[in-house]
């Protein structure tokens, strides 16, 4: 069990990180503001990430919980693959896709939903919500500190879309953080008993209250002239919000309880 518990915490934050990013750099897209060079790197490295989900979703046991979603959620796995292929000709090509890369990203989450529905949760419902908002942190936080290098070599580019990146995120951390005190008051206590307590508090103090910190001190950061300091900051924002993805999923396969 134990074993099939870190194969699938392995798809959520492939499909968390990939599915977020392509959702937000679509958004950013809609809005303004990036460079070309920005959004065909961000188009390469979500092809990446959806070929590492494929392989991933492949490697998942069949005979579990989640066997029973298998029928929806490699479809919506492999058309988020073909949607992110298709995101990165269009973005080569000059075509129209900020709608796109929105659609494809939902398709992805969608494929969340679906596993969250599967069960290894008390609450399908909140463990489906914790890993929208988990897939919505992971885009933020990647999409903008990879953004923050653009400013290194375009200096006149407004922070417009990265400030928008940030507040997203911190606005996704704070959900997360409520929806982290209803799954402990609707009595999931199992979380924290024993040593699996001490990984719970950690998922909570250095996978959300740490990354909110750090956000901010970003988004003041971003007032100067230079965003080095931003820069380096949603580096360390996104090193929190990984350890803490992978760990409120982990819990949530161990426990039950969606944090």
């Amino acid at each position: 069990m134990q074993i099939e518990a870190i194969l699938f915490v392995n798809w959520i934050f492939w499909a968390a990180l990939s599915a977020g990013t392509l959702l937000v750099v679509g958004l950013t897209e809609r809005l303004g503001g990036t460079t070309r060079g920005y959004r065909l790197f961000m188009a390469w490295l979500l092809v990446a990430f959806a070929a590492i989900l494929v392989v991933s979703d492949l490697a998942l046991p069949p005979a579990s919980q989640a066997s029973a979603t298998e029928s929806l959620r490699r479809p919506l796995t492999f058309a988020f693959a073909a949607g992110s292929a298709a995101y990165l000709v269009a973005s080569i090509a000059k075509w129209p896709r900020s709608g796109l890369a929105i659609g494809t990203g939902l398709v992805g989450i969608g494929a969340l939903v679906v596993l969250a529905a599967a069960g290894g949760s008390v609450s399908p419902a909140l463990f489906a919500g914790q890993l929208v908002l988990a897939a919505l942190a992971l885009g933020a936080v990647n999409a903008a500190m990879l953004l923050g290098h653009w400013y290194l070599v375009t200096p006149k580019l407004s922070p417009a879309p990265l400030r928008r990146m940030m507040w997203l995120l911190i606005v996704a951390l704070g959900l997360q953080a409520v929806a982290f005190v209803i799954a402990i008051g609707s009595g999931g206590t199992d979380a924290l008993e024993g040593g699996i307590g001490i990984l719970t508090w950690l998922r909570l103090g250095v996978g959300i209250v740490l990354p909110i910190a750090a956000t901010v001190l970003a988004i003041l950061a971003s007032t100067a002239s230079s965003l080095q300091a931003s820069t380096g900051l949603l580096y360390i924002g996104l090193a929190l919000v990984m350890a803490g993805s992978i760990a409120g999923a982990s819990i949530t396969y161990l426990t039950g309880v969606p944090v």
